[in-house]
This record gives C-alpha cells, sequence and structure tokens, in this order.
C-alpha cells in the first residue's frame, strides 16, 4: 500500500468517527494508535515469510533426523555383526570344549571297561584254580573211598 493511499484510508476513518461522535483530536488519537499498533502488526506476507522459512527448517530438521537415524541403524547393524561374530565364536569354543570333554570320558570309560575286563579275567582264573583244586580233592576222596571199599570187599 502507498503513502498517499495509506492517508486516504486514514482520513476516511477520521472522518467515519468524528460523524459517529468522537471529537477530531479523538478520532486523530485514535488513528495514531491504530497506526502504532499496525506497525507491530504481521502482515500476510510476513506470515507466509514466517511460514515458508518454518517449513524449511522443518524440513532440514527432517532431513537432520533421517541422518541420525541411517547413522543408527547403520550403527545397529554393525553391532549385531559384531555380536552375531562373537557368538559364533563364543559356540566354536563350547563345542571345542565339549567335544574335548566327551573324548576324555570315552577315554575315562574304556580304561574303566579294560580295567574291569582284566579284574574279571583274574577272578575267573582264580576261580578256576579253586574249582580245579575242589575237583582235585574230590577225585582224591573219590579214590579213597573206592581204594576203601576195595580193601575193604
Amino acid at each position: 500500500m502507498s503513502y498517499s493511499e495509506g492517508m486516504a484510508d486514514m482520513l476516511a476513518v477520521v472522518k467515519r468517527l468524528t460523524a459517529s461522535g468522537f471529537s477530531e483530536a479523538q478520532a486523530e488519537a485514535v488513528i495514531e494508535a491504530i497506526g502504532d499498533v499496525r506497525d507491530d502488526l504481521a502482515t500476510r506476507a510476513d506470515l507466509q515469510a514466517q511460514s515458508a522459512e518454518f517449513r524449511a527448517e522443518m524440513q532440514a530438521q527432517s532431513a537432520e533426523f533421517r541422518g541420525e537415524m541411517q547413522a543408527l541403524r547403520s550403527d545397529m547393524q554393525a553391532d549385531m555383526q559384531t555380536l552375531r561374530a562373537d557368538m559364533q565364536a563364543e559356540m566354536a569354543t563350547l563345542r571345542a570344549d565339549m567335544q574335548a570333554q566327551s573324548a576324555a570320558l570315552r577315554s575315562e570309560m574304556a580304561s574303566l571297561r579294560s580295567d574291569m575286563q582284566s579284574d574279571m579275567q583274574a577272578l575267573e582264573l582264580r576261580l578256576t584254580i579253586r574249582l580245579g583244586a575242589v575237583v582235585g580233592a574230590t577225585s582224591l576222596v573219590t579214590i579213597g573211598v573206592i581204594a576203601a571199599l576195595i580193601a575193604l570187599l
């Protein structure tokens, strides 16, 4: 709005105010007050500029946020890969430990089985010897009984 349009508008408002009962001094005071306030009021152009600035700022914040999210996603993926690798290494270590313990148990069981077989063979030999002695003694008694019977006859 040009200066002359602004002045014409103000004069028209002063005329309306005086026509409705304001004194000319009161009407001019009202116009001055409106002029003072008007300087502080935002125009449509001001609001549009603010809105555009706000949109640009929001887009910049949104882009920054997306970048940060992507960086976090990348960090999390890297951390997950590291964690997977650590878990796989730990699992391999546990498998190796279990296999070593299993082999040690098999070896110990084989040793125990061998010891038991040796003990059983020694027991079998002792039983055989004792049985032979019993059979031999029984044979001697039998021969003695037969000899005594023969002598009595």
